[in-house]
């Protein structure tokens, strides 16, 4: 019951129902809601629906249908902005029971949700649904739990809890699976394909969340996070939201110009990503045993928070800005803060009102500064972590500016 609460509750947030701010407390963040609605029953249940398909080898006379039935999967969750993006895949590869010189139309599958403010600022979530295997011929059997079902299903439970939540996102979140990755060093891809396409039209992607592979655990409960040189700040988050909202322990890489896989093509087209892994490699990688049964379900339901707490994060924090009207001008330090944060008044001649407020709009805290005081230390020791709103007013003069308490 409780659950059902919170997310009527934060339904009302984004405008979709009445519910009244104090009906839900104040302890309770739009990250926390998300938490609990990400279902590890769902996430089985996908992971075995794409193993099901019997192969999603991008040679399988299948691979078209593997697409559609995802496609349709995000539909299902009442999603209206769903695409085949359909491309020339030209594939050159001699290696063992791979042998293919052949051009094939590959689909990679795009679902969004419109930004309600910034709708040309974007996040991707994705990861690749094709797979492979090399002990018998993949174009009539390739399971591909881990590798990388397990990445497909973190882009559509993601989706599936947005929607269900009735999250109306600032910036436009797009739910990618890609076609192509597992050849995509003898040839095309999906990912290739995308960033291509994203950067060529000049597409605001802030940020991009790879999974590949998040499925295996050897018991240590740890997570590889990339460290992609000039993308700190989305591994940052990332990081941040493993170590307060999961069971598991990021290891986050050394500082590279590199990430790999789906992820590169989007790095070298100049946007910031961060792309999770399992720690442990999985034994059963490219075989016929990459199997539900030899994957951790408890492990990828906590990777998959990761990935949804990461776009939630972002979306409500990321370029931080007070939208004030007038002259009233201030910021905020440090910002995400721990314990305290103070707040800089840049024209502060005449004492001001401070009031502090939910993302449900329920005041948590006010107080009032003196003429000519120019820095408030808010504490936030009390504070649940999560978004807050601090509201700056003087003579009908109003400045707001979101905060993040860690």
């Amino acid at each position: 019951m409780k659950n059902n609460l919170l997310i009527l509750a934060f339904t009302a947030i984004f405008g979709l129902t009445q519910l009244s701010a104090q009906h839900i407390s104040r302890s309770d963040s739009l990250i926390n809601v998300a938490m609990q609605t990400i279902n590890s029953d769902s996430i089985e249940y996908q992971l075995q629906w794409l193993q099901d398909m019997g192969t999603r080898f991008l040679m399988a006379p299948n691979h078209k249908e593997v697409a559609e039935k995802i496609k349709a999967r995000f539909e299902s969750y009442g999603m209206t902005e769903v695409r085949l993006d359909s491309f020339e895949c030209y594939t050159n590869i001699n290696y063992e029971i791979l042998q293919y010189d052949t051009t094939t139309w590959q689909y990679n599958v795009e679902a969004k949700i419109t930004g309600t403010e910034y709708p040309d600022e974007e996040f991707l979530i994705m990861g690749h649904h094709d797979n492979v295997q090399i002990n018998s011929d993949p174009e009539i059997f390739a399971p591909g739990a881990d590798d990388n079902a397990s990445g497909t299903v973190a882009a559509l439970e993601t989706a599936r809890v947005l929607m269900e939540m009735g999250y109306q996102p600032e910036r436009t979140i797009v739910f990618l699976t890609t076609a192509a990755e597992e050849l995509m060093y003898f040839g095309d891809a999906g990912s290739k394909h995308y960033a291509a396409e994203a950067e060529a039209a000049g597409r605001n992607i802030w940020g991009v969340i790879n999974n590949d592979m998040i499925a295996y655990n050897d018991g240590t409960d740890v997570i590889s996070l990339s460290n992609i040189i000039g993308s700190e700040e989305i591994t940052g988050v990332a990081e941040l939201i493993a170590e307060g909202y999961t069971t598991l322990t990021p290891d986050v890489q050394s500082p590279n110009p590199l990430s790999g896989a789906d992820l590169q093509p989007f790095i070298e087209a100049g946007y910031h990503g961060v792309y999770l892994m399992e720690k442990a490699f999985s034994p059963y990688y490219h075989t016929e045993f990459d199997l539900v049964e030899h994957c951790d379900i408890d492990y990828l339901t906590e990777a998959i928070k990761i990935s949804c707490g990461s776009l939630l994060y972002s979306d409500v924090s990321v370029g931080i800005k007070e939208t004030h009207i007038s002259d009233i001008c201030f910021t905020a330090y440090p910002n995400p803060a721990t314990d305290h944060i103070n707040l800089i008044l840049n024209d502060a001649k005449s004492s001001v009102d401070i009031n502090v407020s939910s993302l449900t709009g329920q005041v948590i805290h006010t107080t009032s500064t003196v003429p000519n005081q120019k820095t408030v230390v808010l504490n936030l020791k009390s504070y649940t972590p999560g978004v807050y709103i601090v509201t700056v007013a003087n003579n009908g003069s109003i400045g707001k500016l979101k905060i993040i308490k860690q």
